[in-house]
Protein backbone atom coordinates (compact mmCIF):
# COMPACT_ATOMS: atom_id res chain seq x y z
CA UNK A 1 0.00 0.00 0.00
CA UNK A 2 2.76 2.60 1.14
CA UNK A 3 4.71 1.74 -2.25
CA UNK A 4 1.78 2.30 -4.03
CA UNK A 5 1.01 5.82 -3.05
CA UNK A 6 4.58 6.87 -3.18
CA UNK A 7 4.36 6.04 -6.81
CA UNK A 8 1.42 7.87 -7.40
CA UNK A 9 1.98 10.57 -4.93
CA UNK A 10 4.88 12.19 -6.65
CA UNK A 11 5.38 15.20 -9.72
CA UNK A 12 6.71 12.90 -12.36
CA UNK A 13 3.94 10.36 -12.34
CA UNK A 14 1.32 12.59 -11.85
CA UNK A 15 2.83 15.05 -14.83
CA UNK A 16 3.14 12.44 -17.56
CA UNK A 17 -0.02 10.96 -16.79
CA UNK A 18 -1.95 13.88 -17.78
CA UNK A 19 -0.20 13.82 -21.69
CA UNK A 20 -1.45 11.80 -24.21
CA UNK A 21 1.58 9.56 -24.05
CA UNK A 22 2.19 5.89 -24.39
CA UNK A 23 4.66 5.78 -21.45
CA UNK A 24 2.34 4.95 -18.39
CA UNK A 25 1.37 1.92 -20.06
CA UNK A 26 4.37 0.98 -20.98
CA UNK A 27 5.46 0.82 -17.38
CA UNK A 28 2.41 -0.86 -16.52
CA UNK A 29 3.38 -3.92 -18.61
CA UNK A 30 6.98 -3.99 -17.13
CA UNK A 31 6.03 -4.12 -13.70
CA UNK A 32 3.60 -7.01 -14.58
CA UNK A 33 6.81 -8.81 -16.49
CA UNK A 34 8.48 -8.09 -13.43
CA UNK A 35 5.90 -9.44 -11.21
CA UNK A 36 5.32 -12.63 -13.06
CA UNK A 37 9.06 -12.95 -12.42
CA UNK A 38 8.83 -12.91 -9.00
CA UNK A 39 5.88 -15.39 -8.64
CA UNK A 40 7.76 -17.91 -10.95
CA UNK A 41 11.02 -17.06 -9.12
CA UNK A 42 9.29 -17.43 -5.47
CA UNK A 43 7.88 -20.98 -6.91
CA UNK A 44 4.63 -20.27 -8.14
CA UNK A 45 4.74 -22.00 -11.44
CA UNK A 46 5.10 -21.47 -14.96
CA UNK A 47 2.16 -19.38 -15.03
CA UNK A 48 4.61 -16.61 -13.73
CA UNK A 49 6.90 -17.11 -16.59
CA UNK A 50 4.29 -16.88 -18.78
CA UNK A 51 3.09 -13.52 -17.55
CA UNK A 52 6.87 -12.25 -17.79
CA UNK A 53 6.89 -13.01 -21.24
CA UNK A 54 3.49 -11.68 -22.18
CA UNK A 55 3.65 -8.44 -20.67
CA UNK A 56 7.18 -8.13 -22.67
CA UNK A 57 5.82 -8.36 -25.78
CA UNK A 58 2.95 -6.05 -24.82
CA UNK A 59 5.44 -3.83 -23.54
CA UNK A 60 7.51 -4.08 -26.87
CA UNK A 61 3.94 -3.17 -28.32
CA UNK A 62 3.09 0.11 -26.27
CA UNK A 63 5.94 1.72 -27.17
CA UNK A 64 9.34 -0.11 -28.58
CA UNK A 65 11.56 -2.71 -28.25
CA UNK A 66 13.66 -1.33 -25.11
CA UNK A 67 10.56 -2.31 -23.10
CA UNK A 68 11.77 -6.26 -23.51
CA UNK A 69 14.96 -5.28 -23.64
CA UNK A 70 15.56 -3.62 -20.39
CA UNK A 71 13.82 -6.13 -18.15
CA UNK A 72 15.72 -9.27 -19.85
CA UNK A 73 19.06 -7.63 -19.09
CA UNK A 74 18.19 -6.46 -15.37
CA UNK A 75 16.64 -10.57 -14.62
CA UNK A 76 20.17 -11.77 -16.77
CA UNK A 77 22.27 -9.50 -15.17
CA UNK A 78 20.41 -10.65 -11.47
CA UNK A 79 20.72 -14.19 -12.31
CA UNK A 80 24.26 -13.81 -12.73
CA UNK A 81 24.85 -11.74 -9.65
CA UNK A 82 22.55 -14.51 -7.60
CA UNK A 83 24.49 -17.48 -9.82
CA UNK A 84 21.16 -18.91 -10.17
CA UNK A 85 21.96 -22.04 -12.42
CA UNK A 86 20.49 -23.30 -14.97
CA UNK A 87 19.96 -20.34 -17.09
CA UNK A 88 17.53 -21.84 -19.72
CA UNK A 89 15.00 -22.73 -16.80
CA UNK A 90 13.96 -18.96 -16.98
CA UNK A 91 14.43 -18.34 -21.02
CA UNK A 92 11.98 -21.61 -22.08
CA UNK A 93 11.43 -21.89 -26.15
CA UNK A 94 7.59 -21.18 -25.00
CA UNK A 95 8.42 -18.04 -23.32
CA UNK A 96 10.08 -16.97 -26.20
CA UNK A 97 7.25 -18.00 -28.73
CA UNK A 98 4.90 -16.16 -26.49
CA UNK A 99 7.28 -12.90 -26.70
CA UNK A 100 7.37 -12.98 -30.19
CA UNK A 101 4.02 -14.08 -31.03
CA UNK A 102 2.88 -11.45 -28.98
CA UNK A 103 5.02 -8.39 -30.17
CA UNK A 104 6.10 -9.93 -33.86
CA UNK A 105 3.33 -10.28 -35.84
CA UNK A 106 2.22 -6.30 -35.73
CA UNK A 107 5.57 -5.50 -36.58
CA UNK A 108 5.91 -7.60 -38.89
CA UNK A 109 2.17 -6.58 -40.65
CA UNK A 110 3.49 -2.87 -40.67
CA UNK A 111 6.67 -3.29 -42.59
CA UNK A 112 5.00 -5.27 -45.10
CA UNK A 113 2.78 -2.80 -45.50
CA UNK A 114 5.58 0.51 -44.98
CA UNK A 115 8.74 -0.33 -46.34
CA UNK A 116 11.88 0.16 -44.26
CA UNK A 117 9.55 0.29 -40.79
CA UNK A 118 12.03 -2.12 -38.98
CA UNK A 119 15.06 -0.18 -39.75
CA UNK A 120 13.48 2.83 -39.39
CA UNK A 121 12.20 1.75 -35.55
CA UNK A 122 14.78 -0.81 -34.65
CA UNK A 123 18.30 0.82 -36.29
CA UNK A 124 17.66 4.67 -36.60
CA UNK A 125 15.15 5.49 -33.49
CA UNK A 126 17.38 3.60 -31.56
CA UNK A 127 20.74 2.54 -31.61
CA UNK A 128 21.52 5.36 -34.00
CA UNK A 129 19.37 7.79 -31.98
CA UNK A 130 21.65 6.34 -28.91
CA UNK A 131 24.78 7.48 -30.68
CA UNK A 132 23.26 10.74 -31.80
CA UNK A 133 23.72 9.82 -35.60
CA UNK A 134 19.89 9.70 -36.95
CA UNK A 135 18.74 9.94 -40.59
CA UNK A 136 15.74 11.07 -39.60
CA UNK A 137 16.09 13.09 -36.40
CA UNK A 138 13.22 14.72 -34.47
CA UNK A 139 13.84 18.33 -32.78
CA UNK A 140 14.23 16.80 -29.19
CA UNK A 141 17.79 18.26 -27.78
CA UNK A 142 18.89 15.78 -25.40
CA UNK A 143 19.23 16.04 -21.36
CA UNK A 144 23.13 16.31 -19.86
CA UNK A 145 24.07 13.52 -17.57
CA UNK A 146 23.77 15.65 -14.47
CA UNK A 147 20.52 17.29 -15.93
CA UNK A 148 19.19 14.21 -16.32
CA UNK A 149 19.72 12.75 -13.07
CA UNK A 150 18.42 16.14 -11.42
CA UNK A 151 14.95 16.02 -13.01
CA UNK A 152 14.75 12.28 -11.87
CA UNK A 153 15.31 12.66 -8.33
CA UNK A 154 13.45 15.87 -8.81
CA UNK A 155 10.30 14.16 -10.42
CA UNK A 156 10.69 11.66 -7.45
CA UNK A 157 10.68 13.93 -4.44
CA UNK A 158 10.24 13.48 -1.68
CA UNK A 159 10.78 9.61 -1.93
CA UNK A 160 13.95 9.78 -3.94
CA UNK A 161 15.29 10.81 0.09
CA UNK A 162 14.80 7.10 1.25
CA UNK A 163 16.56 5.40 -1.52
CA UNK A 164 19.81 5.62 -1.12
CA UNK A 165 18.62 3.93 2.01
CA UNK A 166 16.81 1.55 0.76
CA UNK A 167 19.84 0.82 -2.10
CA UNK A 168 22.79 0.37 0.12
CA UNK A 169 20.77 -2.46 2.17
CA UNK A 170 19.28 -4.23 -1.06
CA UNK A 171 22.58 -4.90 -3.01
CA UNK A 172 24.68 -5.76 -0.50
CA UNK A 173 25.61 -9.59 -0.89
CA UNK A 174 25.42 -12.60 0.77
CA UNK A 175 21.34 -12.21 0.45
CA UNK A 176 20.17 -14.65 2.75
CA UNK A 177 16.90 -16.09 1.18
CA UNK A 178 15.29 -15.32 -2.02
CA UNK A 179 12.72 -12.32 -0.84
CA UNK A 180 16.24 -11.12 0.03
CA UNK A 181 17.66 -11.23 -3.32
CA UNK A 182 14.33 -10.19 -4.96
CA UNK A 183 14.71 -7.01 -3.18
CA UNK A 184 17.82 -6.64 -4.72
CA UNK A 185 16.83 -7.24 -8.21
CA UNK A 186 14.13 -4.59 -7.17
CA UNK A 187 17.20 -2.40 -6.71
CA UNK A 188 19.25 -3.58 -9.40
CA UNK A 189 16.12 -2.68 -11.59
CA UNK A 190 16.05 1.29 -10.67
CA UNK A 191 19.65 1.66 -10.74
CA UNK A 192 20.32 -0.27 -14.58
CA UNK A 193 17.15 2.23 -15.99
CA UNK A 194 18.85 5.32 -14.36
CA UNK A 195 22.41 4.20 -14.73
CA UNK A 196 21.73 3.20 -18.77
CA UNK A 197 20.03 6.46 -19.76
CA UNK A 198 22.53 8.49 -17.39
CA UNK A 199 25.09 7.20 -19.79
CA UNK A 200 23.19 7.26 -22.76
CA UNK A 201 23.72 10.18 -25.17
CA UNK A 202 20.27 10.44 -25.85
CA UNK A 203 17.95 10.94 -22.81
CA UNK A 204 14.30 13.01 -22.28
CA UNK A 205 13.43 13.80 -18.73
CA UNK A 206 10.49 11.06 -19.18
CA UNK A 207 13.18 8.41 -19.94
CA UNK A 208 13.59 7.46 -16.05
CA UNK A 209 9.68 7.08 -14.94
CA UNK A 210 10.12 3.36 -15.94
CA UNK A 211 12.07 3.07 -12.56
CA UNK A 212 9.77 4.44 -10.46
CA UNK A 213 7.23 1.55 -9.59
CA UNK A 214 11.23 0.01 -8.52
CA UNK A 215 12.00 3.03 -6.68
CA UNK A 216 8.85 3.56 -4.74
CA UNK A 217 8.90 -0.17 -3.31
CA UNK A 218 12.70 0.48 -2.57
CA UNK A 219 11.75 3.88 -0.65
CA UNK A 220 8.48 2.48 1.17
CA UNK A 221 10.76 -0.47 1.98
CA UNK A 222 13.14 2.07 3.81
CA UNK A 223 9.87 3.69 5.75
CA UNK A 224 9.21 0.43 6.74
CA UNK A 225 12.05 -0.85 8.20
CA UNK A 226 12.15 2.22 10.09
CA UNK A 227 9.09 2.02 11.48
CA UNK A 228 9.65 -1.26 13.23
CA UNK A 229 12.52 -0.56 14.26
CA UNK A 230 14.53 -3.79 12.30
CA UNK A 231 18.08 -3.99 12.62
CA UNK A 232 20.48 -2.01 9.85
CA UNK A 233 17.75 0.34 9.29
CA UNK A 234 17.65 4.05 8.81
CA UNK A 235 16.96 6.37 11.96
CA UNK A 236 13.35 8.39 12.20
CA UNK A 237 15.41 11.00 11.92
CA UNK A 238 17.81 10.19 8.83
CA UNK A 239 14.56 9.96 6.96
CA UNK A 240 12.53 12.70 8.67
CA UNK A 241 14.88 15.35 8.66
CA UNK A 242 15.99 15.64 5.09
CA UNK A 243 11.81 15.71 4.22
CA UNK A 244 11.47 18.58 6.90
CA UNK A 245 14.46 20.47 5.06
CA UNK A 246 12.61 19.90 1.81
CA UNK A 247 9.48 21.41 2.93
CA UNK A 248 10.93 24.19 4.66
CA UNK A 249 12.83 25.08 1.25
CA UNK A 250 9.91 24.52 -1.17
CA UNK A 251 7.50 26.91 1.38
CA UNK A 252 10.50 29.36 1.49
CA UNK A 253 10.80 29.19 -2.61
CA UNK A 254 7.03 29.57 -3.35
CA UNK A 255 6.70 32.33 -0.76
CA UNK A 256 9.30 34.21 -2.88
CA UNK A 257 7.97 33.30 -6.06
CA UNK A 258 4.49 34.44 -5.15
CA UNK A 259 6.24 37.74 -3.82
CA UNK A 260 8.04 38.39 -7.17
CA UNK A 261 11.42 38.23 -5.70
CA UNK A 262 12.38 34.69 -6.81
CA UNK A 263 12.71 34.68 -10.64
CA UNK A 264 12.53 31.50 -12.32
CA UNK A 265 16.71 30.21 -12.87
CA UNK A 266 17.94 30.33 -16.13
CA UNK A 267 17.55 27.05 -17.92
CA UNK A 268 15.10 25.59 -15.31
CA UNK A 269 12.69 25.26 -17.57
CA UNK A 270 14.20 23.94 -20.38
CA UNK A 271 15.72 21.17 -18.26
CA UNK A 272 12.34 19.83 -17.48
CA UNK A 273 10.55 20.97 -20.56
CA UNK A 274 11.30 18.81 -24.24
CA UNK A 275 9.11 22.02 -25.89
CA UNK A 276 11.36 24.98 -24.07
CA UNK A 277 14.34 23.06 -25.24
CA UNK A 278 13.95 22.32 -28.40
CA UNK A 279 13.07 26.45 -28.89
CA UNK A 280 16.03 27.55 -27.28
CA UNK A 281 18.36 25.21 -29.21
CA UNK A 282 16.46 27.61 -32.25
CA UNK A 283 17.32 30.67 -30.77
CA UNK A 284 13.54 31.15 -29.31
CA UNK A 285 11.75 31.75 -26.26
CA UNK A 286 8.86 29.45 -24.90
CA UNK A 287 5.62 31.13 -24.84
CA UNK A 288 4.22 31.48 -21.30
CA UNK A 289 1.96 33.30 -18.96
CA UNK A 290 2.52 36.15 -16.51
CA UNK A 291 3.78 35.43 -13.36
CA UNK A 292 0.52 36.66 -12.16
CA UNK A 293 -1.54 34.12 -13.67
CA UNK A 294 0.65 31.65 -11.34
CA UNK A 295 -0.25 33.65 -8.27
CA UNK A 296 -2.66 31.28 -6.74
CA UNK A 297 -1.05 28.16 -7.36
CA UNK A 298 2.11 29.73 -5.37
CA UNK A 299 0.33 31.16 -2.53
CA UNK A 300 -1.81 27.50 -2.08
CA UNK A 301 1.61 25.75 -2.58
CA UNK A 302 3.29 27.99 0.18
CA UNK A 303 1.15 27.34 2.07
CA UNK A 304 0.68 23.58 2.07
CA UNK A 305 4.38 23.08 2.22
CA UNK A 306 4.53 25.25 5.00
CA UNK A 307 2.17 23.77 7.32
CA UNK A 308 3.77 20.25 6.04
CA UNK A 309 7.19 21.88 7.83
CA UNK A 310 6.13 22.62 10.53
CA UNK A 311 3.86 19.46 11.60
CA UNK A 312 7.20 17.36 10.16
CA UNK A 313 9.02 19.18 12.56
CA UNK A 314 6.55 18.11 15.29
CA UNK A 315 7.30 14.36 14.31
CA UNK A 316 11.01 15.11 14.19
CA UNK A 317 10.99 15.78 17.40
CA UNK A 318 8.82 13.00 19.23
CA UNK A 319 10.83 10.44 16.85
CA UNK A 320 7.19 9.47 14.79
CA UNK A 321 8.40 8.32 11.46
CA UNK A 322 4.84 6.53 10.89
CA UNK A 323 3.07 9.94 11.60
CA UNK A 324 6.28 11.50 9.09
CA UNK A 325 5.69 9.56 6.10
CA UNK A 326 1.61 10.24 6.75
CA UNK A 327 2.43 14.15 7.12
CA UNK A 328 4.68 13.27 3.81
CA UNK A 329 1.87 11.94 1.67
CA UNK A 330 -0.56 14.35 2.78
CA UNK A 331 1.41 17.08 1.97
CA UNK A 332 2.64 15.46 -1.24
CA UNK A 333 -1.37 14.58 -2.08
CA UNK A 334 -2.45 18.05 -1.27
CA UNK A 335 -0.17 19.54 -3.61
CA UNK A 336 -0.59 17.77 -6.74
CA UNK A 337 -3.82 19.18 -7.37
CA UNK A 338 -2.18 22.91 -7.50
CA UNK A 339 0.45 21.11 -9.56
CA UNK A 340 -1.98 20.15 -12.18
CA UNK A 341 -3.76 23.93 -11.98
CA UNK A 342 -0.08 25.21 -12.47
CA UNK A 343 0.30 22.71 -15.55
CA UNK A 344 -2.76 23.80 -16.95
CA UNK A 345 -2.08 27.17 -16.67
CA UNK A 346 0.86 26.89 -18.30
CA UNK A 347 -0.86 24.87 -21.21
CA UNK A 348 -2.95 27.77 -21.82
CA UNK A 349 0.09 29.87 -21.88
CA UNK A 350 1.58 27.57 -24.79
CA UNK A 351 -2.00 27.13 -26.47
CA UNK A 352 -2.64 26.82 -29.99
CA UNK A 353 -6.40 28.03 -29.80
CA UNK A 354 -5.77 32.09 -30.45
CA UNK A 355 -4.55 30.60 -33.69
CA UNK A 356 -7.11 27.88 -34.32
CA UNK A 357 -10.28 30.34 -33.82
CA UNK A 358 -8.59 32.85 -35.67
CA UNK A 359 -8.09 30.75 -38.56
CA UNK A 360 -11.48 28.98 -38.37
CA UNK A 361 -13.53 32.15 -38.39
CA UNK A 362 -11.83 33.17 -41.74
CA UNK A 363 -11.10 29.73 -42.98
CA UNK A 364 -13.37 29.15 -46.52
CA UNK A 365 -13.67 25.71 -48.49
CA UNK A 366 -11.29 26.83 -51.06
CA UNK A 367 -8.46 28.02 -48.73
CA UNK A 368 -5.30 26.39 -48.10
CA UNK A 369 -3.36 25.87 -45.00
CA UNK A 370 0.37 25.43 -44.20
CA UNK A 371 2.23 24.82 -41.26
CA UNK A 372 6.15 26.10 -40.56
CA UNK A 373 7.88 23.36 -38.41
CA UNK A 374 7.28 20.10 -36.68
CA UNK A 375 3.31 19.62 -37.25
CA UNK A 376 3.32 17.96 -33.86
CA UNK A 377 4.03 20.88 -31.94
CA UNK A 378 0.52 22.47 -32.94
CA UNK A 379 -1.20 18.78 -33.99
CA UNK A 380 -4.69 20.04 -32.55
CA UNK A 381 -4.96 22.29 -36.29
CA UNK A 382 -5.97 18.96 -37.61
CA UNK A 383 -8.24 18.81 -35.38
CA UNK A 384 -9.82 22.09 -35.38
CA UNK A 385 -9.72 22.70 -39.39
CA UNK A 386 -10.59 19.46 -40.45
CA UNK A 387 -8.89 19.38 -43.83
CA UNK A 388 -5.17 18.20 -44.76
CA UNK A 389 -2.49 20.71 -43.82
CA UNK A 390 0.45 21.14 -45.89
CA UNK A 391 3.90 21.31 -44.21
CA UNK A 392 6.95 23.57 -44.86
CA UNK A 393 10.45 22.72 -43.38
CA UNK A 394 9.09 20.34 -41.28
CA UNK A 395 11.40 17.37 -41.87
CA UNK A 396 13.14 17.65 -38.38
CA UNK A 397 10.32 15.81 -37.29
CA UNK A 398 8.73 12.54 -36.33
CA UNK A 399 7.68 13.31 -39.48
CA UNK A 400 10.69 12.51 -41.68
CA UNK A 401 10.18 8.91 -42.15
CA UNK A 402 6.84 9.19 -43.42
CA UNK A 403 7.66 12.06 -45.64
CA UNK A 404 9.86 9.50 -47.73
CA UNK A 405 6.64 7.94 -49.18
CA UNK A 406 5.45 9.02 -52.67
CA UNK A 407 1.76 9.87 -51.27
CA UNK A 408 3.70 12.40 -49.20
CA UNK A 409 4.52 14.96 -51.72
CA UNK A 410 2.09 16.67 -51.45
CA UNK A 411 1.70 17.63 -48.29
CA UNK A 412 5.82 18.64 -47.43
CA UNK A 413 6.44 21.40 -49.34
CA UNK A 414 9.54 23.00 -49.94
CA UNK A 415 10.15 27.19 -49.68
CA UNK A 416 9.58 27.77 -53.31
CA UNK A 417 6.36 25.97 -53.91
CA UNK A 418 5.04 28.00 -51.01
CA UNK A 419 6.26 30.79 -52.47
CA UNK A 420 4.38 29.88 -55.75
CA UNK A 421 1.08 28.85 -54.15
CA UNK A 422 1.54 32.27 -51.92
CA UNK A 423 1.70 34.62 -54.84
CA UNK A 424 -1.62 32.58 -56.71
CA UNK A 425 -4.94 34.06 -56.49
CA UNK A 426 -6.25 31.58 -53.87
CA UNK A 427 -6.07 32.50 -49.94
CA UNK A 428 -3.30 30.75 -48.27
CA UNK A 429 -2.94 30.67 -44.40
CA UNK A 430 0.95 30.19 -42.94
CA UNK A 431 0.63 28.96 -39.22
CA UNK A 432 4.23 29.26 -37.90
CA UNK A 433 5.95 28.31 -34.54
CA UNK A 434 9.23 30.48 -35.76
CA UNK A 435 9.54 33.89 -35.29
CA UNK A 436 8.87 36.24 -37.96
CA UNK A 437 12.51 37.35 -38.07
CA UNK A 438 13.63 33.29 -38.49
CA UNK A 439 10.40 32.35 -40.30
CA UNK A 440 10.34 31.71 -43.96
CA UNK A 441 7.54 33.91 -44.16
CA UNK A 442 10.54 36.72 -44.85
CA UNK A 443 10.57 35.97 -48.49
CA UNK A 444 6.61 35.73 -48.81
CA UNK A 445 4.94 38.75 -50.57
CA UNK A 446 2.44 40.33 -49.63
CA UNK A 447 2.23 38.99 -46.46
CA UNK A 448 -0.15 39.85 -43.41
CA UNK A 449 -0.15 38.92 -39.95
CA UNK A 450 -3.46 38.26 -38.86
CA UNK A 451 -3.19 36.59 -35.24
CA UNK A 452 0.05 35.68 -32.91
CA UNK A 453 -0.28 33.53 -29.42
CA UNK A 454 1.21 30.81 -27.71
CA UNK A 455 4.33 30.92 -29.55
CA UNK A 456 2.80 31.20 -33.34
CA UNK A 457 2.13 33.61 -35.89
CA UNK A 458 -1.02 33.58 -38.39
CA UNK A 459 -0.07 35.01 -42.07
CA UNK A 460 -2.30 35.20 -44.77
CA UNK A 461 -1.43 36.50 -48.83
CA UNK A 462 -4.57 38.25 -48.26
CA UNK A 463 -6.46 40.99 -45.44
CA UNK A 464 -9.09 40.65 -43.94
CA UNK A 465 -12.01 41.65 -46.19
CA UNK A 466 -13.42 44.88 -45.16
CA UNK A 467 -10.28 46.07 -43.14
CA UNK A 468 -9.41 49.55 -43.74
CA UNK A 469 -6.04 50.16 -44.47
CA UNK A 470 -6.20 52.23 -40.94
CA UNK A 471 -6.82 49.06 -39.22
CA UNK A 472 -5.16 46.69 -41.23
CA UNK A 473 -3.32 44.01 -39.58
CA UNK A 474 0.41 44.49 -39.58
CA UNK A 475 2.05 43.54 -42.73
CA UNK A 476 5.06 42.93 -44.79
CA UNK A 477 5.99 43.59 -48.81
CA UNK A 478 4.03 45.38 -51.24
Amino acid sequence: LLSGLFVAANLGIFVFGRHVRSDLPLILFIVLAYAGFIVAYRGGGRWGLALFYASLGLATLTKDVLGAIGPLVVVALFLWLTRERPYGAWAPWWGIAILLGVSLPWYLAVELRNDGFLWYTLVDNHLLAFTRQRVFPDEDVPLGALQFLGVTALAFLPWTLAVPWALRRMLRSPWADADARLWALLGLWAVVVVGFFTLSPFKLPHHGLPAFPALALLAARAWDDCIEALPGAATPGALMVPVLALFAVLAAVFSLAALGRLPLPIGALQSVDVAARNLAARGQTAAGSPLEAYLPVLVKSAFVFGVAAVAMAVVVWRRWPAAGVGVALAAMIAFLPMAGEGMAQFARGRSLRPISEALTRRLAPADRIIHEGALENSASLLLAVGRPVSIVDGLQSNLAFGATYPEARAVFWSATRLQEAWSGPERCFLVSTVAPDRSVARSLAPLHLLAEGGGRWLHSNMPDRGTSASRRPRSWGP
